[in-house]
């Protein structure tokens, strides 16, 4: 082309393929062969987020976009069947139900109401690094690694503790962390007297893994979790080329109330480490993308 911006016509959203209903392409479906989903709207929802609508099943799968304003959406050239919909907050899924497409209909959903408890982001937090959003945005090195390599010289350091309370809590956590290149990476954090009394849920959020790599935790060197299970991720290179897009998954661990520090002003620390058996060295070891890290009350 001479360099200058395509043609509105182009762009995916204006983009018209009726003329291929009439060509008698073998397996095509026109668009009379095919169906609607709309939702009258979505309540519950974060307005600071973009939410997107996903129909998927064994054969296909279709997306669109929630209005800002109150969450309608509308879906079309669905091919017939059953379907999993699913709302995203961002990335991250908060809603799930089934719905079933008819050739030429139109599949009417009355407002969908996200349950409070669907979004991790509504729980009561001590302290809470990152935003649940299904993303490792905000963190560390979080936009370069979308096109660039790890060991690109324009990341910052992999490794560096992290400090809750100072203000760049999410911004000095690395958005990945590898066995081979920042295990064991620190978080520091002071505790009230009530909050050092009782026993605590933290909660660990990943958005996609290599080699089976996944947080194991340790707090105030004096209690260590067990070794968690890993969770189905694709058997990709991820990390390393690009992508942070898996499957998100939540760790959660219950911290007793003996693992904490009782002096007030004294720093809790708590080590995350990358537990694997696999892998190979240095950015191919075994690791995982981090969407979110908090406390629970």
């Amino acid at each position: 082309t001479d360099g200058g911006a395509p043609s509105s016509s182009l762009y995916a959203g204006n983009l018209a393929t009726s003329w291929a209903d009439s060509l008698g392409i073998s397996g095509y479906t026109a668009a009379s062969g095919r169906g609607r989903v709309a939702g009258v709207g979505i309540s519950g929802r974060d307005t600071a987020y973009a939410y997107t609508v996903g129909l998927a099943n064994s054969a296909a799968q279709y997306w669109g976009s929630a209005r800002a304003s109150d969450g309608y959406f509308s879906i079309a050239g669905v091919l017939p069947g059953s379907y999993t919909l699913t709302v995203f907050k961002g990335e991250l899924a908060v809603y799930t139900t089934s719905v079933t497409v008819t050739a030429g209909g139109t599949t009417t959903l009355n407002s969908i109401a996200i349950p409070s408890s669907n979004d991790p982001s509504n729980a009561s937090a001590i302290w809470r690094i990152g935003a649940w959003d299904g993303t490792p945005s905000g963190f560390k090195n979080a936009d370069l690694m979308t096109y660039a390599h790890p060991s690109d010289v324009r990341a910052a350091s992999w490794t560096g503790n992290v400090v809750v309370g100072s203000g760049t809590e999410t911004s000095a956590f690395p958005c990945y962390l590898w066995k081979d290149v920042n295990s064991g990476i620190i978080v520091y954090f002071k505790l009230t007297a009530a909050q050092a009394a009782a026993a605590h849920t933290l909660r660990i959020g990943v958005t996609t893994a290599y080699a089976n790599g996944r947080p194991q935790i340790v707090v105030n060197d004096a209690w260590t979790s067990a070794v968690p299970s890993p969770p189905t991720q694709p058997s990709t290179r991820s990390l390393t080329v690009g992508s942070y897009r898996g499957n998100n998954y939540t760790f959660t661990y219950s911290v007793p109330a003996s693992a904490w520090l009782t002096d007030t002003g004294a720093y809790n620390t708590l080590k995350i480490y990358v537990a694997s058996g696999s892998g190979s060295t240095s950015f191919l070891s075994a690791g995982t993308s981090i969407d979110a890290v908090d406390l629970l009350t």
